[in-house]
């Protein structure tokens, strides 16, 4: 690829245009010209712009460090000739993206170049990556130093390995690496996957068993409670029917009570027809009451009254006699017998009626009696009539309340059904209740608990799906296993045989780095050592010892750095232009000399871009 002309509008840069001419090209300019602006405009043109990187502290990121100081929009177009065709390529920026927005066309028939994308233009134009290009095709003075780099690294393994660039070993390590990242990466990967499908299948099926185990227990557990449930149901259906039959024994019992009180009311009522109602019967008991009570007044007994009167008269003549006898004792004899004999006959007239009275009262009290008796056996008979009353009303209300009895005893008679199974317990019936109420609720805690393990058993696959799903997984691991395995055989065998390329490639690179040094030094230095990490040793004509450039005088270290990238990139970048920044600065007269008519033989199969802040450079190429 070659570049004809550049028109940028990037950092400084305010739509100017570069044109360049095939073969070396010597851009002389002083500091803060925009030398370097150029050269990060070209790589821009080529691979765009990172949006990712960020700003530190030590360096801004090409987004900001770039941006046009004008104030426009970050853009620029670049004509390159590339496979015989002349191309154009341009990018703008797409709103907050610099650089974001990319076209490719043919410069004279304005037709689209398809192949050509913002992501791929570099590597198509130039042929290496962008890390690749700035360690070999671009060298600034800071960066002559070659740095080991993963893409650079890479590149130099593609030649190594096929003695092309096709990139074919490289591309086959990384597909082994890829399909080994695919068996496993760390804890990811169809290997961990298929271990982790046999760990859930184990973990279903042990699962799978665990319920199977519970579904059996519990289905023992079932029976033995059913089993309990049916004696304690055939129990209580025979307490059932003995309470049954006890009731209808009752009610036997109240029929027959029915008809004894039945009976009974019937003789009675037949015995006793004549019998007078009950009012009649009670005035006449209320009549013959109020007589006896008047009779029973009077055969109280007699008042004091009717027998003191003798007493009195007693004392009355014991008191006139003791009187007399005193009167006598006095010598008044005479009067006292006198008044003696009137005091008795008083006496005597008084006791007499007395007398008369209590045989009149005695005879009075015999008649009373005699009328009392009557009287009570009048109330006697009636009582009787009264009772016999009473005893039709008990009998008839005895009828009614067996009546009521056996009707009661209908209504609340139990029935059941003879049981049919035999009953070996003996409980009553509040314990029959009470252990068959927890028999039940047994049942129905295990009915559900059976009823959520076939629920949960459902949805897992049954244990014969499962075993053959755990032996397909474990074949397919031991299969990934002898995949990863082979691959593992196959890297070791790939890294062998590309270091056994390298040890023999690394001269290669070596020899052509030791050529331009040759010539860079005027023949001072001509061997060089390239070790794998790309450090290079050196030593002087009839020097024993190589040594790296540390060693070495600042210019002389440049050269040697020098020598490599220019062999590098001839080697790995033969489609892409030198792009040197600067690069000479350190080079005293002669060897600066023998540089440019380094470059100048170079330029004639590449185009090489030559930045410089001395003048020195162009005019030894003008003379």
């Amino acid at each position: 690829m070659k570049i004809l002309s550049m028109t940028a509008t990037f950092g400084k840069l305010d739509n100017e245009t570069l044109d360049f001419s095939e073969g070396l090209n010597v851009i002389t300019a002083p500091n803060e010209w925009g030398k370097s602006t150029w050269c990060a405009f070209l790589t821009a043109m080529l691979y765009g712009i990172d949006t990712r990187e960020r700003s530190r502290a030590e360096q801004l990121a090409d987004k900001e460090k770039f941006m046009p100081w004008s104030g426009k929009p970050m853009e620029g177009t670049m004509r390159i000739l590339h496979e015989g065709r002349d191309i154009t390529i341009q990018r703008r920026t797409r709103g907050r993206v610099p650089m974001g927005d990319f076209l490719a066309w043919e410069t004279k028939t304005g037709l689209s170049i398809r192949e050509l994308t913002a992501d791929n233009c570099g590597l198509v134009l130039l042929g290496v990556e962008k890390s690749v290009f700035l360690r070999t095709g671009f060298l600034r003075f800071s960066d002559l130093p070659v740095k080991a780099d993963e893409s650079l690294r890479r590149r130099l393994n593609a030649l190594v390995t096929t003695g092309d660039e096709s990139g074919s070993a490289e591309l086959l390590g990384t597909k082994l690496r890829e399909l080994k990242n695919r068996c496993r990466h760390n804890h990811t990967g169809l290997i961990p996957e298929c271990q982790a499908q046999i760990r859930e299948l184990q973990e279903r099926l042990s699962e799978c068993r665990n319920l199977q185990q519970q579904h059996d227990a519990l289905l023992t557990r079932l029976e033995a409670e059913q089993a309990q449930w049916k004696a304690l149901e055939a129990h209580r259906q025979n307490l059932a029917w003995q309470e049954a039959q006890e009731d209808q024994r009752r009610i036997q019992d109240a029929r027959t009570a029915v008809r004894t009180a039945t009976l009974l009311e019937k003789a009675l009522t037949e015995k006793f027809t004549e019998t007078p109602d009950r009012a009649s019967v009670e005035a006449k008991i209320r009549q013959g009451e109020a007589l006896l009570e008047e009779v029973e007044l009077s055969l109280e007994e007699p008042p004091a009254a009717v027998f003191s009167g003798i007493a009195a008269t007693a004392i009355a003549a014991g008191v006139l006699l003791l009187i007399a006898v005193l009167m006598a004792d006095q010598g008044l004899l005479l009067p006292g017998l006198v008044l003696a004999a009137v005091m008795l006959s008083a006496c005597l007239l008084l006791i007499g009626r007395r007398r008369r009275k209590q045989i009149w009262y005695n005879i009075e009290q015999t008649r009373r009696k005699g009328k009392y008796q009557e009287l009570v056996n009048f109330l006697e008979s009636w009582r009787g009539q009264l009772r016999v009353l009473d005893e039709l009303d008990r009998a008839r209300e005895n009828v009614t309340l067996a009546q009521q009895h056996l009707q009661d005893l209908q209504a609340m008679a139990r029935t059941a059904e003879p049981p049919e199974l035999a009953d070996n317990l003996t409980l009553g019936r509040e314990e029959t209740m009470h252990a068959l109420g927890e028999v039940t609720a047994r049942l129905e805690r295990s009915r559900t608990q059976l009823a959520q393990l076939q629920g949960r058993m459902e949805q897992l696959p049954d244990e014969e799906q499962l075993q053959r799903s755990l032996s397909q997984a474990r074949h397919r691991l031991s299969e990934l296993e002898k995949t990863r395995q082979a691959i593992v055989f196959a890297q070791e065998a790939l890294d062998a045989a590309t270091q056994e390329l390298q040890r023999r490639f690394a001269p290669r690179i070596a020899r052509r780095a030791g050529e331009f040094l040759n010539r860079l030094t005027g023949g001072a230095y001509s061997r060089i050592t390239l070790n794998e990490d790309l450090s290079i040793l050196t030593a002087r004509q009839g020097e024993a010892t190589q040594r790296s450039p540390q060693w070495r005088s600042e210019g002389t270290g440049d050269q040697m750095y020098l020598a490599l990238r220019l062999a590098v990139w001839e080697v790995l970048s033969p489609d892409s232009p030198l792009i040197l920044d600067d690069a000479l600065v350190r080079f005293d007269q002669g060897r600066m000399e023998k540089a440019m008519d380094l470059l100048k033989d170079l330029g004639l199969k590449r185009q090489i871009l030559l930045f410089s802040c001395q003048d020195r450079e162009r005019t030894y190429l003008n003379r």
